[in-house]
């Protein structure tokens, strides 16, 4: 006979074995079939549950918590279409190598193809975008069915967790009515209480994960390479919030070799080092034909995943010839399919076995002459930034961009949208000094969906004040993020902006062309809105910043309040192109007549 508490005890004991794992956040959204999953979820002391309404949204937020945490979060939701609405976070988590658990509740087999509601094949629904599917099946009372359960989830949270790809690990659970939590009641009740009190009082099989560490061979090679270098240059794409070790590590090599840094703004190592050579401008640099064609690092060290500098991307594929090897945590960042080597170890480790090699070895003349006369031309570049900026008269998409990027207190979350609020950053705001504050962006597919539930998630991991900058077409697409920012205990200010589009479009080819405006419009999406109504509707602070005094006032006061904070800067449609293209402008005729020292 089936006791008539097993799927309440099922229940209990995965979420339980999910806690020993070390899962510690929850995010239910609502549901009948998932009923016992969710009263599981909240009855387990060690986890704290999040409820989030959109099951997109919900994912997100998870993903975004988890990229902060390093620890997977669980998403809960009930059958059919509920599951899919996860699939845009689990392709970012994948492909970010962000752990992540997803438990979908499923009908029983009975149900499946029958007609009946709500009910659909969620048998590896996600494909290959996740690193393990499990269908955990009915509910069993047997004592190897138990056992299993509770092996099943230590396998989730090692999986999700591995240290080659962090991923999305996928438990598909069946259940059938009633759902409801009941308690024991008769004997057979009891004992299995009793059953499952007692696998949970066993310690549960953790299975530690130890950082890939390179041979010697390969650190051996390495360094060779970094050693005959005369223009050696390290540039660091976006990476995961990490646990503080690279930095310093990077910091080293560079002083030993004299290897300048750049460091895109997602790399979460653009901090500055007085006594270090930078290179925080490359990405402005490289807008001048003159640099280009006078730039001819010889070895590139290229950290974490492939930057999101389009410059940079368009010099590696103009030069086949360059000496790149990449060196990552995981995965295999070469889009360009030409880098030399692939290093996937531990990167703070690598840095300082490579900084110690290169202890003692004589001062490379070449790279010291090619490092400082590449700081000069970075200071030279962001002078003209400067410059530009100083000569406007009205708040700009840069100036703006400079202004949040300032405000973000040590500590803090700086949250960077996609599309031209990433870039903006790295055009127009220098190397950190200071105290470093963390950096989270969705870089994994570089999509607008679910930004600003993904900041929220942040928020809470960090438990810190947290500074999205994101556009309004980014906003728009994820409206109801707002509604999970507003419930944020730390506050989450929400800097939208609002170009009345997709500008980012009219930097590309394409927009010169000659495509007629109103064909156009089908990239760029004008749609005539703004934010303001996002206070009556999820009873968030909302201002209109036209002026930096404005900006730099609504900030301060932004940061100082709990909950969500919407900065809302109108800013002309074009603004961005025109900004850009004086820029590139000023930059050509500046930087023309001082390239030739970097020959030298």
């Amino acid at each position: 006979m089936t006791p008539e508490n097993l799927l309440a005890e099922w229940a209990r004991l995965l979420f339980e074995s999910l806690a020993d794992a070390g899962v510690r956040e929850v995010v239910v959204s609502p549901g009948s079939r998932s009923t016992p999953l969710s009263w599981a979820a909240l009855a387990c002391s060690r986890l704290h549950a999040t409820r989030i309404v959109d099951e997109r949204d919900a994912a997100f937020f998870a993903v975004g918590h988890a990229r902060v945490t390093g620890v997977p979060a669980v998403v809960v939701c009930t059958s059919g279409s509920a599951a899919a609405n996860y699939f845009p976070a689990i392709v970012e988590a994948k492909r970010a190598r962000v752990p992540l658990i997803v438990v979908t509740a499923d009908r029983p087999f009975e149900l499946m193809d029958a007609g009946a509601s709500q009910t659909l094949d969620q048998t590896k629904l996600y494909g290959d975008y996740v690193r393990r599917f499990v269908d955990v099946g009915m509910p069993d009372a047997s004592d190897g069915a138990l056992a299993a359960l509770r092996r099943v989830a230590a396998q989730a949270v090692a999986e999700a967790t591995h240290p080659d790809a962090p991923g999305v690990v996928h438990l598909n659970v069946r259940a059938r009515k009633p759902l409801e939590p009941v308690s024991a009641s008769t004997e057979d009740g009891r004992a299995l209480e009793r059953r499952v009190s007692a696998l949970l009082s066993a310690p549960i099989v953790a299975v530690p994960h130890s950082p890939r560490i390179a041979s010697d061979a390969t650190v051996a090679a390495l360094a060779s390479a970094v050693a005959r270098a005369k223009r050696g240059l390290v540039v660091c794409g976006p990476a995961g919030i990490d646990d503080g070790r690279t930095l310093p590590a990077l910091a080293a090599f560079s002083r030993v070799t004299g290897f300048p840094v750049y460091a895109e703004t997602t790399s979460q190592l653009r901090v500055a080092e007085d006594d270090g050579p930078g290179a925080d401008g490359l990405d402005l640099l490289l807008r001048s034909t003159t640099f280009r064609d006078a730039f001819r690092p010889d070895v590139v060290l290229q950290i974490g995943d492939s930057p999101t500098s389009g410059a940079w991307e368009r010099f590696v594929l103009a030069r086949p010839e360059l000496e790149r090897h990449v060196l990552t945590s995981s995965g295999y960042p070469d889009p360009s399919s030409r880098a030399r080597s692939m290093i996937v170890a531990d990167v703070p480790d690598v840095l300082a076995r490579l900084a110690e090699s290169a202890k003692g070895r004589s001062e490379s003349v070449p790279q010291r002459r090619f490092a400082a006369a590449l700081a000069r031309l970075n200071d030279a570049a962001f002078g003209v930034a400067d410059g530009l900026l100083r000569d406007q008269a009205a708040l700009s998409e840069g100036a703006a961009t400079r202004v949040v990027a300032t405000a973000v207190p040590d500590g803090g979350v700086f949250a960077v949208g996609n599309s031209l609020p990433v870039r903006h950053v790295d055009a127009f705001v220098r190397a950190r000094r200071g105290g470093p504050v963390r950096v989270w962006s969705q870089r994994g597919v570089s999509g607008i969906d679910g930004v600003v539930a993904g900041a929220a998630g942040a928020a809470m991991a960090a438990a810190a004040p947290t500074v999205l900058l994101l556009g309004d077409v980014s906003a728009l697409h994820d409206v109801g993020g707002f509604a999970v920012a507003a419930a944020s205990t730390v506050p989450v200010v929400v800097v939208v902006l609002n170009n009345d589009g997709g500008r980012i479009f009219e930097q590309l080819p394409f927009s010169d062309s000659g495509v007629p405006e109103a064909e156009f419009a089908f990239w760029t999406t004008p749609h005539g809105r703004t934010f303001e109504g996002l206070r009556s509707l999820f009873g968030v602070d909302h201002a209109f910043c036209r002026t930096r005094a404005e900006l730099e006032a609504g900030l301060a006061h932004a940061l100082e309040r709990r909950g969500c904070s919407v900065l809302e800067v109108p800013l002309p449609p074009h603004g961005a192109r025109a900004e850009y293209a004086e820029l590139a402008r000023r930059l050509e005729s500046t930087l023309a007549p001082l390239v030739s020292t970097l020959r030298g």
